[in-house]
């Protein structure tokens, strides 16, 4: 059995400062972690290893500047990581990033089951699991707390809005988690199929300090575990144009602090109004 992990980095928000008053964010201190909804779909994928005796590869589900998160993968128990570069790659958005995830899941020879983070922390985009089990004609389960595979089915734990009512359908789990009251449901799909995992879902390990210092020192069998792929092999240059194009950033004004009015509730009333006036001349 293959299991197929799709993980990415983010900023760690500890050391990013937004000043709105100026218009620009500010990196006082660059360090990157792994997606936090990643992990615990790495934390799945090593559970049924542990259970079945699955193998598990990581591939990075967009563009990275570096293979950091792919090592730390292989640390923590993964067993092999793929690091995807190649010309006009590291540019690519989340619909030309699908299609190469599709030929790198075909190029390694399929795969029983896909995990990845049901969002991300930085921009909050939970499209790639949904759109990459459109792309392989998989069946999907969407924001999942629990997973594990057995008898060629996976079976996940999702969250249910609004709470499960006897007699009564419940609507699907809400990607990010949130929702009404809390209720659970018990979803099967037949393998292979994509499942994406909550963040906080799963409590990681850490990575093994012997296989870390080993997969940076480049030795070892747990160093064999990463491998570059150029994506010129997978997909052709028409496939990595980019469908969304980047503007910038933008803030909004500044917010105006409000004045306190007094006075009967006609007086306020009126000063509210011309307050109100004031401002549609502006």
């Amino acid at each position: 059995m293959r299991i197929i992990v799709l993980i990415g980095r983010v900023l760690d928000p500890s050391g990013i400062v937004v000043k709105g008053k100026a218009g620009r964010i500010f990196i006082n201190r660059e360090e990157y972690l792994l997606q936090p909804a990643d992990r615990c779909a790495l934390e799945a994928a090593l559970r049924i290893k542990d259970a079945t005796g699955a193998e598990v590869v990581a591939l990075p589900r967009g563009p990275l500047p570096d293979d950091d998160v792919l090592c730390q993968a292989l640390a923590t128990g993964a067993d092999r990581a793929i690091y995807l570069a190649g010309d006009g790659f590291e540019a690519v958005d989340d619909a030309a990033a699908v299609r190469v995830l599709a030929a790198a899941v075909e190029g390694l020879g399929g795969a029983d089951l896909l995990l990845t983070g049901a969002t991300t922390l930085d921009t909050g985009q939970g499209q790639l699991g949904l759109r990459l089990a459109e792309a392989l004609g998989w069946p999907q389960v969407v924001g999942a707390s629990h997973v594990e595979v057995g008898d060629g089915q996976v079976r996940a734990v999702c969250q249910s809005s609004p709470p499960l009512v006897e007699g009564e359908q419940s609507s699907p789990p809400p990607v990010g988690g949130g929702g009404g009251g809390i209720g659970y449901v018990t979803v099967e799909a037949d393998l292979p199929a994509v499942v994406t995992l909550l963040p906080g879902a799963l409590k990681p390990r850490y990575p093994d300090g012997t296989r870390l210092i080993n997969v940076y020192r480049g030795v070892g069998e747990v160093a064999e575990g990463l491998e570059r792929w150029d994506v010129a092999d997978l997909v052709d240059a028409e496939a990595l144009k980019p469908l969304l194009e980047r503007r910038g950033r933008e803030f909004p004004p500044e917010r105006e602090r409000g004045a306190r009015v007094s006075g009967t509730p006609e007086e306020m009333a009126q000063e509210v109004a011309r307050a109100l006036r004031q401002r549609v001349r502006r």
